[in-house]
């Protein structure tokens, strides 16, 4: 796609799995360290791309691309690139630091900004780590520019957590689907104001990516509806990948929700689950605007692993 210095960007293959595998290891060496690290889930991540990919030559419909950059034979960085409505995403952006500092992170960015472009998407978003402080400066220099701020929190679960007691009066759960259309709309409506703007409408993938998905899908994932006298009130979800990895709750709740004893509740519910799968720990995402969640973190004892910024650019 693009050269610089001597970089050439081209889409992932199988045979760059290892080498991708060992520079994330480097790279996102602190998420492992807090999230734990289960090779067999990058494995089957990378079968659920090889048929993506395959399927995405054969229909002309785009979805999700990896890309990754070489000099000569190395693999020195990657990047991917994935609908997620009006804003596109940009992920696993990593360059190996023997190679940093020479333009690789930038040119491998500019290539996905530019498959992005060229498809019609007007606005691309990714999220860094706050103390990061290079690759800020590095997505500052090329437009981006900050939106939200989301803390990342973790429970251990070697020691006994709170039983989960009853929702609050007139609140009850029901299991809905993985890609419920309903659901992912709920999700969008109880973004935060500005982020709800940057994100736009959720994508909601096509039959055969949702088919996909949910034969190579590597975690288990829950999915329910938190209904209030029989209207939503909010969308929760469990996720599980294996007994290395931190197990995750997802907590959306519309603003007048929030606050009546819906996150504790839920999260207790999510500790239980998650020790009784014999996950090391529970992991939540809570954007720094959403207090209640906040505050039923900290009630339950889970403590900042990090935190990482929102960051847009306009296409």
């Amino acid at each position: 796609m693009s050269s610089e210095a001597g970089l050439r960007v081209r889409e992932y293959c199988s045979s760059d799995f290892e080498p991708m595998l060992a520079l994330g290891k480097v790279a996102f060496a602190p998420e492992m360290e807090v999230f734990g690290l289960d090779e067999q889930t990058f494995r089957k991540q990378a079968r659920l791309y090889a048929a993506l990919r395959l399927i995405q030559r054969l229909t002309g419909r785009f979805f999700f691309k990896i890309y990754v950059g070489e000099v000569g034979e190395e693999l020195v960085g990657t990047v991917s690139l994935s609908r997620e409505g009006q804003a596109w995403y940009l992920g696993t952006v990593m360059v190996a630091p023997q190679h940093r500092r020479r333009g690789y992170g930038r040119a491998l960015v500019e290539a996905a900004c530019a498959e992005a472009r060229a498809r019609g998407v007007k606005r691309v978003i990714l999220h860094v780590r706050e103390d990061n402080a290079p690759a800020k400066n590095l997505y500052l220099s090329l437009g981006f520019g900050l939106f939200e701020r989301e803390f990342h929190l973790v429970r251990e679960l070697g020691e006994p957590g709170p039983e989960p007691g009853p929702l609050p009066p007139g609140y009850r759960l029901r299991r809905v689907g993985e890609f419920d259309r309903r659901a992912f709309e709920v999700v969008d409506a109880c973004r935060e104001a500005r982020s709800a703007e940057v994100y736009g409408p959720s994508y909601y993938p096509p039959l055969w990516i949702r088919l996909l998905m949910s034969l190579f899908r590597p975690e288990a994932l829950e999915r329910y509806a938190l209904l209030a006298d029989g209207d939503w009130a909010g969308v929760y979800t469990f996720r599980f990948t294996s007994r290395r990895e931190a197990a995750s709750a997802g907590v959306r709740l519309y603003p007048q929700h929030r606050g009546r004893g819906l996150e504790p509740a839920l999260l207790a519910r999510a500790l239980k689950q998650a020790k009784e799968l014999g996950a090391p720990k529970l992991a939540i995402v809570a954007h720094e605007a959403n207090r209640d969640l906040l505050a039923a973190c900290a009630e339950l004892g889970f403590v900042k692993a990090f935190t990482r910024e929102g960051m847009v650019r306009e296409l």
